[in-house]
């Protein structure tokens, strides 16, 4: 194996000792491998290896999430930047940072809760994601600092002026009863915390991001492994754990990226009506594709939340895919 990329790790562990590791890649005949070493000072190093395959984009995430987690655990690079784009003595916390690192410093079960609820029953009536409704951090930063006013909302991270608009007045009654420990303005908070909690924290938003990513990539292989298969929408749903409307979002989003997804597609549009079909194609013309609810309501007419609206926005996305596709083979 040839060793691609290589660099030296080390975590104080005294006033002058010092564990000592490295990461590297290593490439033989187009298989990719990825990894840890344990530098011991006397004996052989131990090595983990994190990836072996022919996957490039999961072995970057793969590597990326294992340098995020040896980083978190106390770990630094003799190579600086190996996770951000400018180094570390030049990197300067931004409030909104702060005041999501100060947050997640407490347990505040009993709002969350509350909030949860809230943004449950807000998905089901508006037929929107729950995160589109509200981030699990959003909630937590308003389980903390509990917002009195829609003025102290608005210095919530994620909620600028059509979020506090919207859900502003609700979110305030909801948070009423419950008592708040902090004031605002926030600008206290970047005085309560010290460069070791920063660092913890920070380490530890970048280990998660890249997990997700990693789960992302892996998905996707899964994912694409299914439609080759001849797998159909209900067993994809099945395998994966996906709720039906995401996992569509991810079969948009891989005809996007050039993937061939045009046999699941017709297989699931075959029970829809040629009169459908037709209606689809000439609002989309006229509409275009962009967005859904307006070609909902020029084929379908008015609908009321629930699982026909669903099947409804569903068809009409799986139309778009095959649109798509016809238009793009008529024109080559």
């Amino acid at each position: 194996m040839e060793i691609v990329f290589l660099n030296r790790f080390e975590r104080a562990t005294g006033l002058s000792d010092a564990e000592r590791g490295q990461v590297f890649i290593g490439e033989e005949e187009g298989m990719w491998t990825a990894g840890w070493q344990q530098l011991p000072e006397f004996g052989e190093p131990e090595q983990e290896i994190w990836y072996e395959g022919a996957s490039w984009e999961e072995l970057l995430a793969t590597f990326r999430y294992g340098v995020a987690r040896r980083m978190r655990e106390g770990f630094r690079p003799r190579m600086d930047g190996m996770l951000e784009d400018i180094p570390h003595w030049e990197r300067q916390p931004a409030l909104p940072s702060l005041i999501q690192c100060y947050a997640d410093m407490f347990d505040k079960e009993a709002e969350l809760a509350a909030l949860r609820q809230w943004r449950r029953a807000k998905s089901a009536e508006e037929n929107r994601p729950v995160y589109l409704v509200a981030t699990n951090r959003e909630l937590q930063m308003l389980a903390v600092y509990v917002p009195r006013t829609l003025e102290e909302l608005g210095q919530i991270p994620g909620f600028g002026p059509l979020k506090t608009q919207r859900y502003g007045a609700e979110l305030v009654e909801l948070l009423r009863p419950f008592a708040r420990e902090h004031s605002f303005p926030l600008d206290w908070v970047a005085q309560r915390i010290d460069a070791k909690a920063w660092d913890e924290w920070s380490y530890r938003q970048k280990e998660e991001k890249y997990e997700r990513s990693l789960s992302l990539v892996q998905e996707k292989r899964k994912l694409l492994a299914g439609i080759r298969q001849g797998q159909s929408l209900a067993d994809l749903e099945r395998e994966l754990k996906l709720s039906r409307r995401l996992l569509l979002e991810r079969i948009e989003k891989l005809d996007e990226e050039g993937y061939d997804v045009s046999a699941l597609v017709e297989k699931e549009t075959a029970g829809i009506s040629q009169e459908e079909v037709a209606q689809a194609t000439e609002a989309i013309k006229e509409l275009g594709d962009r967005y859904l609810k307006p070609l909902v309501k020029r084929v379908y007419g008015e609908t009321e939340p629930g699982s026909e609206t669903e099947r409804v926005y569903e068809k009409l996305r799986l139309l778009r895919i095959r649109l798509r596709r016809d238009a793009q083979s008529k024109a080559v």
